[in-house]
């Protein structure tokens, strides 16, 4: 139908001429059915009635233009010379009706050849694109982890190295590790209280001297007393607060199971 668009279906094709030559029927000649002998026959009758009247004709002009059972005999005779040519010529058009049911049967059987072909080469096709798929899934699959084992070895070593020394790492490092900039700094706070090389906190001022008595010594040295307890709580807290902030980093990097770790 006009309009629609046909879809190339090897298997279908395969087999509709796969049913096309099995159940081709056997031979069998039928002369009456045969376009080209009835044709023969209709030029054999034409022409054996042509020489049955010219045959005739001679043979009454022979016995003075009158018609006589001679002349009929012999047209007749004439005639049946077409008619028997007609039986000697059917073992021919028996044989070329054999060729053409052979060269049919020999083209379906190479058209099913040639689309048998053209099934495989598409399968072959087909097969060849999925592995190809497969192969490129396979190599990304193996370059993801090939980079998670590359970032888990970078975490573990940059982990390592700022625990025991505190060292300090670039950008480029805590991204090529997956460490966030807070994390590296709780670390390296920690390897820093642990050896005793954080700073000590700054001293609280003292009173101011002089000589005014006891009583006023005594007075200064209770201020001196109340602002050095001040100034150790302002440490103790400051202190306090630093030290919460990296154990909220430290927490977080405990639960942090390295590069793309669930």
């Amino acid at each position: 139908m006009a309009g629609e668009s046909y879809s190339y279906d090897p298997d279908r094709e395969v087999e509709e001429l796969y049913a096309a030559i099995t159940g081709r029927p056997a031979f069998s000649y039928d002369p009456g059915r045969d376009p080209l002998y009835r044709s023969h026959v209709d030029r054999a009758v034409q022409n054996g009635r042509l020489a049955m009247r010219d045959t005739q004709g001679q043979a009454a002009a022979l016995t003075g233009g009158y018609g006589s059972s001679y002349a009929q005999s012999v047209g007749q005779q004439r005639y049946d010379e077409y008619l028997r040519s007609l039986s000697e010529a059917l073992p021919d058009y028996y044989n070329m009706a054999w060729q053409r049911y052979s060269a049919e049967g020999d083209a379906l059987r190479d058209a099913y050849d040639r689309s048998w072909a053209r099934r495989e080469d598409a399968y072959r096709r087909e097969r060849d694109a999925l592995e190809d798929e497969r192969y490129e899934a396979g190599q990304r699959a193996q370059a993801e982890k090939l980079a998670y084992t590359q970032r888990q070895e970078s975490y573990n070593r940059l982990y390592k190295l700022i625990a025991s020394t505190g060292y300090t790492p670039t950008d480029a490092e805590l991204a090529a590790a997956g460490l966030s900039r807070a994390q590296a700094e709780a670390l390296a706070y920690e390897f820093r209280r642990t050896n005793g090389l954080l700073e000590p906190a700054p001293a609280a001022g003292g009173g101011s001297g002089g000589s005014g008595g006891s009583r006023k010594r005594t007075k200064t040295k209770t201020k001196s007393k109340s602002t050095g307890t001040s100034g150790s709580a302002g440490a103790s807290a400051s202190a306090g607060s630093l030290n919460a902030l990296t154990a909220g980093a430290l927490t977080g990097l405990s639960r942090y199971p390295g590069p793309g770790g669930r």
